[in-house]
């Protein structure tokens, strides 16, 4: 699902940055039980130096201060 899909969260977001590798099962099994949603920001696999920055200019961009 990617992040457009999404409604506008009303508090806080968590954000969970797998290695470049992608999780294991067990870790994306955890990840959900915790309360974690898969979302997908494209189809390219980005490097987790820089996958963080992406993701909150993109969470900024739909819901934030760029709105």
């Amino acid at each position: 699902m990617g992040l457009s899909q999404f409604a506008r969260p009303d508090g806080a977001i968590e954000l969970l940055v797998g290695p470049e590798g992608g999780l294991a099962a067990e870790e994306s099994d955890a990840a959900l039980v915790a309360g974690f949603r898969p979302v997908r920001l494209g189809p390219r696999i980005l490097r987790t130096e820089t996958v963080a920055p992406a993701a909150l200019a993109a969470l900024n961009a739909l819901w934030g201060d760029w709105r």
